[in-house]
């Protein structure tokens, strides 16, 4: 149903296991040297002429900054570190909304400024289903409201159909940094749902 979000072959066992552990460290990098920046997904190609990752991000001019000058910073830091060249490109998300990365982090950036989780988390559901995504749900968890007690809250619209294979469910958590613990958010969005060999959604969605 997805591409995969690494592209590369590995001849042997050893070269493929030594491309795992890189891809971990290279997206580790990019949300170290890019923090909360929009980024939806990040795809990495390796061919035998040279090595690309492709960023998609909704908020495009904070990464590229003043005239590409920060995507050549991370490639000079991509090469001190990594020994090899690597060639950044960023593509704009045309519906931020429908990434649960995207969304996770907006979650998590308002919990940080203190305002309330469940306003926070009933306009990111409005926002979600303004553009057409079949159905989302929205966990946060651990102490709310500077409780005591840590609990779970959960928000949902529509029905959560979690263990199917026909749908395009996206999936992302993260962590909110407030001012005396750590909140973890976690965010469900369905697009569309796959019927034998058509894909059945409330409306045509461009992603």
């Amino acid at each position: 149903m997805k591409s995969w979000p690494a592209e590369w072959f590995a001849k042997t066992r050893m070269i493929g296991a030594d491309f795992f552990v890189e891809d971990i460290k290279l997206r580790n990098f990019i949300d170290k040297f890019f923090p909360r920046s929009g980024i939806s997904k990040v795809v990495i190609r390796k061919t035998i002429r040279e090595w690309e990752i492709i960023i998609f991000a909704s908020k495009v001019w904070v990464i590229m900054w003043k005239q590409w000058a920060k995507i050549k910073e991370a490639e000079e830091a991509l090469k001190k570190k990594f020994w090899k060249d690597f060639k950044i490109n960023i593509k704009e998300v045309r519906m931020p909304e429908l990434s649960a990365r995207v969304m996770a982090e907006f979650i998590s950036t308002q919990l940080e400024a203190r305002m309330p989780y469940r306003k926070v988390a009933k306009n990111t559901l409005a926002k979600i289903l303004e553009k057409w995504a079949m159905w989302a749900k929205i966990q946060i968890w651990w102490r709310l409201n500077w409780s005591d007690i840590a609990r779970t809250e959960k928000f949902i619209d529509w029905r959560v159909s979690l263990q199917t294979f026909r749908s395009d469910i996206d999936f992302h958590y993260m962590q909110a940094m407030t001012k005396y613990w750590v909140l973890w958010v976690k965010v469900w969005i369905e697009k569309w749902t796959l019927y034998g060999n058509k894909k059945k959604s409330k409306k045509p969605v461009n992603f």
